[in-house]
């Protein structure tokens, strides 16, 4: 008799542990659930194509916060969403091939709340490169001969930088002079420009120093005043930008004492 009723005792017992121990993992499930920490970020991107028109299938954008594990791709619409990002201040970056890449720096999220980014565009790179470019000193003036693989149905823009050391082709970011007067017309695949040496003297660039030209093909872009690139037309309130397509093609020439 005692020892069934402590076979009783200990059938009650195991049953008892095992409803606290399920008790206990479901507690743990829905604690740990709501607790999860992370904000989502929501997002949108707009393509434009290199005639200035807007792209109607925005998909397959990568949208990444840089230095982390976060990313995913736009849907056909440019929309986007993070889920589950920490507590923090992020750069976003934007990219998809054949279009130039961009970052929004400091987006902050407090680990609880959604964050709503705003719009993003991206613009087509240009579909020509500068295959060839050439530096020539005649009488006071240096002549560009600029030159591109194919022929297209319009006018093709170069953008040329000049400096005594040669321009970082991935920044481009420090240079004495740079001219956007050169002109590839349709219907044609090369051009010619003139420069008075005058203009780089004036610079302080000393006479027997050598001069580097750095030719890259670039599109101009009229985005919406939500983004910043360059400068805000004040006619349109569209903010003009320029996209330039790697890698360009260099010349040097010796200015002449």
């Amino acid at each position: 008799m005692i020892k069934q009723h402590l076979g009783h005792i200990l059938l009650i017992s195991t049953i008892a542990m095992l409803i606290g121990s399920m008790i206990g993992c479901m507690d743990s499930r829905v604690t740990s659930t709501e607790d999860l920490p992370g904000s989502q970020f929501r997002g949108s991107v707009k393509l434009y194509a290199e005639d200035n028109s807007f792209e109607i299938n925005k998909n397959l954008v990568l949208v990444r916060l840089e230095g982390t594990g976060f990313e995913t791709l736009t849907d056909t619409a440019g929309k986007w969403t993070l889920n589950l990002i920490p507590q923090g201040a992020y750069t976003i970056v934007y990219s998809k091939p054949g279009y130039s890449t961009a970052k929004r720096f400091s987006v902050r999220c407090d680990g609880k709340l959604p964050v709503i980014v705003q719009p993003m565009t991206l613009a087509q790179l240009p579909s020509y490169t500068v295959d060839e470019v050439e530096a020539i000193i005649k009488d006071d003036s240096l002549t560009i001969n600029c030159r591109t693989a194919t022929i297209a149905n319009q006018d093709r823009r170069v953008i040329l930088y000049f400096d005594t050391v040669l321009t970082d082709q991935q920044t481009r970011n420090s240079y004495l002079y740079t001219s956007l007067n050169l002109i590839i017309p349709s219907g044609s695949n090369s051009a010619t420009l003139s420069i008075p040496l005058a203009q780089f003297s004036s610079l302080g660039i000393q006479t027997g120093a050598t001069l580097f030209c750095t030719a890259f093909s670039i599109v101009r872009f009229e985005a919406t005043a939500e983004e910043s690139f360059l400068a805000i037309d004040p006619i349109t309130k569209k903010t003009l930008f320029w996209n330039v397509r790697l890698p360009g093609a260099v010349a040097t020439c010796t200015l002449p004492k």
